[in-house]
């Protein structure tokens, strides 16, 4: 019927097409759905429509393709500085970044616009829940739930807030209520088999993953997941192997395959085949935990200098990253002994008078200490 009417109006030829691109949305064709959508936005009539811009963004992170979900977004409230629908998507994603001072901001202009929508709570949940402080989270994700029960994104904050309480009962509820919500949403089922595998329930958590796999189709993020779950039980070490490197063909920047990989490699003590595996993927992006597992390798082969270049990148990206912290520190404990022998070695030589060998020491031992400050200040 639609069709038809189109025929007979003008300047409609665009709706057509924008019909099709929701239906591969309501089908979870990721991939369909954004070529559909961007060649709309090619389109003199509909380019820079905020509309537009926010189902990209969303579809971009459905997809996994955090990076460019976050670029349409900030191209949406530029052209609508009110605009608070996907605004908690955004807020999430930022948050996931470390962008933690961003995430405030956003909160706040939120709030400005309206505290009747469950986005500005579900933005400052994030901000409290990257920042551990779960109880604030919980708080904040139910009372987004209050004003939008519907919100998928304040279900799945509050889910993970009480994950991380312990109360893992009760936040599979809210993980099972989301699915309801939004069958598609791959991240659902990320957050309920997550709380499988914190109580032990492989099985169950097999069983779901195996659902998706089937359900949403053999695409990199349901092979990582189904793989994720694998790597739980060593019987199926090969299959998660097996199910990583089909991810990674279809997707080589995949962040979470290629953790998963670096996770398999390093059980195996593969650390050669690890660095190359991170380095082909920071190749083209910078992501903080593939920065600092690659310090974790390189530290494995004896490679410290360039293992603290990779833990200094991956803080500046995310200074709250605790374990890059505690890689760069635990680097700088076991280079004091050393900076001690040198102290040792300076001071006998004062005693025999060898005062060229002193001057060079004393450059050597400043050189040192210039980098333990610039390490200090990371």
């Amino acid at each position: 019927m639609t069709m038809n009417v189109i025929q007979t109006v003008p300047n409609l030829d665009w709706l057509s097409v924008w019909i099709k691109a929701y239906a591969f949305v309501h089908t979870g064709d990721n991939s369909r759905a954004i070529n559909t959508i961007c060649s709309l936005e090619k389109k003199s009539l509909l380019r820079d429509n905020v509309d537009l811009l926010g189902s990209l963004a969303d579809l971009y992170f459905r997809a996994g393709d955090n990076k460019n979900s976050v670029l349409k977004f900030e191209q949406a409230q530029m052209l609508d500085p009110y605009l608070i629908k996907g605004m908690d998507v955004y807020g999430y994603l930022l948050a996931r970044e470390g962008r933690l001072e961003d995430v405030e901001n956003l909160g706040c202009r939120l709030f400005n616009i309206s505290d009747q929508h469950a986005e500005p709570w579900v933005v400052s949940g994030c901000h409290s829940f990257y920042s551990k402080r779960y109880s604030r989270a919980l708080y904040l994700g139910a009372k987004a739930i209050q004003l939008n029960s519907n919100s998928v994104q304040a279900l799945l904050l509050k889910g993970a807030a009480l994950r991380n309480m312990g109360r893992v009962q009760e936040a599979i509820i809210h993980f099972r209520e989301a699915i309801r919500l939004a069958p598609c949403r791959l991240d659902c089922y990320e957050g309920l088999i997550e709380c499988y595998l914190a109580s032990n329930s492989v099985r169950e958590a097999m069983v779901m993953a195996n659902n998706v796999y089937k359900t949403l189709g053999a695409n990199a993020q349901t092979l990582t997941l189904l793989a994720t779950v694998c790597l739980e039980d060593p019987v199926t070490q090969e299959k998660a192997k097996t199910l990583l490197d089909k991810a990674l063909t279809q997707r080589p920047d995949y962040i979470k395959a290629v953790v998963k990989k670096a996770e398999l490699l390093s059980r195996e003590q593969k650390y050669e085949d690890g660095i190359a595996l991170l380095r082909n993927a920071l190749a083209n992006q910078s992501d903080c935990v593939l920065h600092r597992i690659l310090g974790d390798f390189l530290v494995a082969v004896n490679e410290y200098q360039e293992a603290m270049d990779q833990y200094s990148i991956a803080l500046s990206l995310d200074p709250n990253d605790q374990k890059s912290l505690e890689g760069m520190q635990k680097m700088e404990k076991e280079e004091s002994p050393t900076d001690a022998t040198q102290e040792e070695d300076v001071d006998d030589m004062e005693g025999s008078g060898e005062e060229g060998d002193l001057e060079g020491s004393d450059s050597e031992a400043a050189q040192w200490a210039d980098q333990e400050q610039w390490f200090g200040m990371q």
